[in-house]
């Protein structure tokens, strides 16, 4: 390398054998075709990164909590519990019943879904990680 290449090599061990979270990742990463795994590990990068800038629990929390079935309403979910964020955008159902002049009713929220092997205790290193020093 040249006094100007500023590029970063960056080495992460993964421990399938003992770790489940370890294990979906090596999954999804093995999914991923050879010639996009760089861009892809590149992306996984930057993206924690931004979620770190959003709140330095978020990159870890989210890896803790994985489980190759995370959907977008739980992700939404946890980044609104960490950072106290909430959307700027209505309902539906709050929009239709303002134009027809109606009081709006509150969304009805999904239900939990049942806890799994594991789950008690990764709920209570999520509420340790929470403390705020």
């Amino acid at each position: 390398m040249t006094e100007t290449d500023k590029r970063k090599r960056l080495t992460v061990y993964l421990h399938p054998e003992d770790d489940i979270q370890d294990a979906k990742a090596m999954e999804i990463i093995e999914s991923v075709p050879l010639r996009t795994r760089g861009d892809f590990f590149r992306a996984a990068i930057v993206g924690a990164s931004a979620l770190y800038q959003l709140d330095k629990r978020l990159p870890y929390l989210l890896s803790m909590l994985f489980d190759g079935q995370l959907t977008a309403d739980q992700l939404v979910g946890i980044i609104q519990q960490t950072t106290g964020w909430q959307p700027t955008t209505a309902s539906i159902r709050e929009v239709m019943a303002a134009c027809a002049g109606h009081e709006s009713q509150t969304s009805v929220l999904p239900e939990e879904p049942a806890p799994r092997e594991g789950e008690g205790q990764a709920r209570n290193n999520f509420k340790r990680m929470l403390k705020k020093d």
